[in-house]
C-alpha cells in the first residue's frame, strides 16, 4: 500500500501535470489567434520548463550514517528489496550525496575526488565541469548493480598529515602515521525512481565533522532544502547542536528530528530538544529507527513500530506539498497572469471596437453619405484626442521603465561582481573575527539597500500607474485595472538567514583558528554563491513585476489606438460606398461571434490556472467544468 507521502507526491505530480497542460493551451490559443510574440513565447516556455523541473529537497543530518541512510531508503524507497541505499552496520557514505532523477541521462553514480578541495572553484563550479567527476552507470533493475554502485560512497583513503593539512581535512580518524579521509567529496546518484521522478531530491548529509569540513556544502542544504530533517540518538550532541545552529536554525526549510527511542530517548528527551532546537514539539518525534525501518522496508503495515514513521510521513505530506503547490501557483500567477489579462484586456477592446462599428455602420444604413461623414468627423477628432493622451502616456512610460532598468542594473552580475572583489581583496588581509564579518556584512548591506530601492520604487510606480489608468478609463473608457503588488520578503528572509549563518561562522574562535585559509576560499566562496543566487531570484522577480505593472497598461493602450484608427479607415471606405455596408456589418457580427469565443476560453483558462483568486496552501485548481466562463 502506497504510503501518505507517496499518494500525496502522486497528486501533486498529476496537478502540476494539469498546470503545465493549462499553460499549453494558453500557448495555443496565442497562436491560433495570433496574440503570441517571441517574448511572451520564450517567457512561457521557461515557466513552463520551470514547473516540468521544479523539486522538493530533502536533507538528512545527524550523528548516524546507518540511521540516516535506514530513513531515506524507509521513507522514499520501500517499493525497492532492501532500499536503494546500502544498508547495515558500517554503512557510511563519507560524503554529501545527491538522489534524483535527471531524465536527460542515462542512471549513474557520479562522484567528485576529495582531491577537488585544493581548488579555488566551488562545488557549484565544479559541478558544470563533466571532467572533475567520475561517472558509474548503474542498472535501476539490478539491485547488484545499484548496490556496487552506491558502496564505491564509503570508500576512504589513508594519506600522511601533511597531505590532510593541505586539503584542511585535520579532525578526521587516524590509522597509525597516517589519517584516513574520504575517497570523496560529493556524490551524485541518477535513479529513474518514481518518487524521484515526481520531482523529490533526497540529500544525505556526513557526519557534523565532515559537514563543517564543507561549509559551501552545509550552506546550499540550509537554503534549498524544503525540509531539514536531523536523525539522533538518545540524546543532543555538542556537535549536532552546532552543525544545527550554525545552518539550520535560519533556514527557511521545515525542520523535524527524529530520536532513536531504541537507543533510550523518549517524549521527555524530545521535549527537551524541540526547546534547545527552537521547534514545535510535533516536528520532534522518538520512535525506534532501525525497527521501524526493518518494519517499514518488510510492508508491515500496522503495528506500534510504524506509527511515529507515520507520523514522520504525515508532516511531511501536510507541510511541504501543499507549501509548495501554493509557491508554484503564485509563481504562474505572476509570471504567466500578465500575460492572460493582456490578451483577455485585448480581446475585450476588440470586442468593444467591434460592436460600436456594427452600431456606426447600423446607423448609416439607409441614410446619406453626409451622416457618415459626420460620424468619421467626431471620431477622428476622438483619435487626435486619444493620439495626444498616448503621447504624454509614453513620455511617463519611457521614464517610469527606464527607472525600472536603472533599478535591475544594481542586482546585475556585473554590479555583484565589482562588490564581491572588492571585499575579497578586504577580506584576504583581515585576520580577524570582526575585520571578517564587517567585511563580509558590506554585501548584505547593498543587497537590502537595493531591496528598499525597488520597494520604494514600486510605491511610486503603482501610484503613477493607477492615475494613467483612471485617466485613460474616465476619457476613454478603457477598463481600470491596477498594477499587481511586489513582494521581495522571501529573498530578505533568505539573506537573512545567510548572513545569521556567516555571523555565526565567523564569530566562532574555533573556527577562526582552525580554519582561517579555508574560511576565506570556501566557506565566504559558498556564502557568496548562495548571495548570488538571491540576487538573480531578486533580479528576476522585479523584472516580472516589472513587465506585469506596465505590460498589460501599455498593451491595452496600444491596442486601443490600433482599433480606432482601423474604425476610421472603415468609416472612410464606407461613406463613398453606403452599398457595402450591409456585407461590412455580417464580417464585423462573424468577427464579434469568434471574439466572443476567444473571451470564453480566456476566462476557462483562467479559471484552470487559477489566476482569478489567489492561491492558498493546498489549494487544488479549477478543472475545466468546474465554473462557467464569463460571458
Amino acid at each position: 500500500m502506497p504510503s501518505q507521502l507517496e499518494l500525496r507526491i502522486a497528486q501533486f505530480t498529476n496537478w502540476r501535470t494539469q498546470l503545465v497542460s493549462s499553460i499549453d493551451e494558453f500557448r495555443a490559443w496565442q497562436d491560433t489567434y495570433g496574440h503570441a510574440d517571441i517574448e511572451q513565447t520564450l517567457r512561457i516556455y521557461d515557466m513552463v520548463e520551470g514547473l516540468r523541473n521544479d523539486r522538493i529537497r530533502l536533507a538528512f543530518m545527524g550523528e548516524s550514517a546507518e540511521d540516516k541512510i535506514g530513513l531515506i531508503n524507509a521513507l522514499l524507497f520501500s517499493d525497492l528489496p532492501g532500499g536503494l541505499l546500502p544498508l547495515g552496520a558500517g554503512s557510511e557514505f563519507l560524503c554529501a550525496t545527491e538522489i534524483y532523477h535527471d531524465p536527460t541521462e542515462s542512471p549513474y553514480v557520479r562522484v567528485l575526488p576529495i582531491d577537488t578541495r585544493k581548488k579555488q572553484e566551488s562545488i557549484a563550479n565544479l559541478r558544470r565541469s563533466p571532467i572533475e567527476w567520475i561517472t558509474m552507470r548503474l542498472n535501476p533493475d539490478s539491485p547488484e548493480s545499484i548496490a556496487e554502485a552506491t558502496r564505491s560512497l564509503m570508500e576512504s583513503r589513508a594519506v600522511s598529515i601533511d597531505e590532510a593539512r593541505s586539503l584542511t581535512l585535520t579532525n578526521v580518524e587516524r590509522s597509525g602515521d597516517a589519517v584516513m579521509i574520504p575517497a570523496w567529496r560529493y556524490a551524485l546518484i541518477n535513479m529513474p525512481h518514481p518518487m524521484l521522478k515526481s520531482g523529490l531530491i533526497a540529500l544525505y548529509t556526513p557526519g557534523p565533522a565532515m559537514l563543517a569540513a564543507e561549509p559551501e556544502v552545509a550552506l546550499r542544504i540550509a537554503s534549498s532544502a524544503q525540509s531539514l530533517l536531523m536523525v539522533l540518538g538518545k540524546e543532543l550532541a555538542n556537535s549536532s547542536r552546532d552543525v544545527w545552529k550554525q545552518y539550520a536554525q535560519n533556514s527557511q526549510a521545515h525542520k523535524f528530528v527524529v530520536l532513536d527511542s531504541g537507543a533510550g530517548a523518549d517524549s521527555a528527551t524530545a521535549a527537551s530538544v524541540a526547546t534547545a532546537l527552537e521547534l514545535a514539539n510535533e516536528n520532534v518525534l522518538a520512535l525506534p529507527i532501525k525497527q521501524a525501518v526493518a518494519a517499514r522496508l518488510a510492508h508491515e503495515e500496522s503495528g506500534d513500530l510504524l506509527e511515529g514513521f507515520s507520523r514522520l510521513e504525515k508532516l511531511h505530506a501536510e507541510k511541504l506539498v501543499p507549501e509548495r503547490q501554493a509557491l508554484l501557483l503564485n509563481a504562474v500567477a505572476k509570471e504567466i497572469g500578465p500575460l492572460v489579462q493582456s490578451a483577455r484586456q485585448a480581446v475585450a477592446a476588440r470586442f468593444i471596437s467591434t460592436v460600436k462599428e456594427m452600431q456606426d455602420l447600423t446607423s448609416t444604413s439607409g441614410k446619406n453619405r453626409s451622416v457618415a461623414q459626420d460620424m468619421l468627423t467626431r471620431l477622428e477628432s476622438e483619435r487626435k484626442l486619444y493620439q495626444k493622451s498616448v503621447a504624454q502616456f509614453n513620455v511617463t512610460y519611457s521614464d517610469l521603465n527606464a527607472k525600472g532598468q536603472e533599478l535591475l542594473a544594481t542586482l546585475h552580475d556585473d554590479r555583484i561582481e565589482e562588490i564581491l572583489s572588492h571585499d575579497r581583496e578586504f577580506i584576504q588581509g583581515a585576520w580577524t573575527t570582526a575585520g571578517m564579518w564587517k567585511n563580509m556584512q558590506g554585501l548584505f548591506a547593498y543587497f537590502a539597500t537595493q531591496v528598499e530601492k525597488i520597494l520604494n520604487y514600486a510605491v511610486k510606480l503603482r501610484e503613477a500607474v493607477d492615475g494613467i489608468y483612471q485617466s485613460f478609463h474616465e476619457n476613454f473608457g478603457l477598463a481600470k485595472l491596477s498594477p499587481p503588488p511586489i513582494t521581495l520578503e522571501k529573498h530578505l528572509d533568505s539573506m537573512h538567514a545567510l548572513e545569521e549563518n556567516a555571523r555565526s561562522f565567523c564569530r566562532d574562535p574555533i573556527n577562526i583558528a582552525t580554519y582561517k585559509d579555508f574560511l576565506i576560499k570556501k566557506f565566504y566562496d559558498g556564502m557568496v554563491e548562495e548571495a548570488r543566487q538571491q540576487f538573480e531570484l531578486t533580479r528576476l522577480d522585479t523584472e516580472h513585476w516589472l513587465r506585469g505593472a506596465l505590460g498589460p497598461l501599455n498593451g491595452q493602450i496600444m491596442e486601443r489606438q490600433t482599433l480606432m484608427l482601423k474604425r476610421v479607415e472603415s468609416l472612410r471606405n464606407m461613406k463613398d460606398n453606403l452599398t457595402s455596408v450591409q456585407e461590412r456589418i455580417k464580417q464585423l457580427d462573424s468577427q464579434r461571434q469568434s471574439l466572443k469565443k476567444q473571451g470564453e476560453q480566456l476566462d476557462l483558462l483562467r479559471n484552470n490556472l487559477a489566476l482569478n483568486n489567489p492561491p492558498s496552501p493546498g489549494a487544488k485548481p479549477a478543472t475545466a467544468g468546474s465554473q462557467q466562463p464569463a460571458s
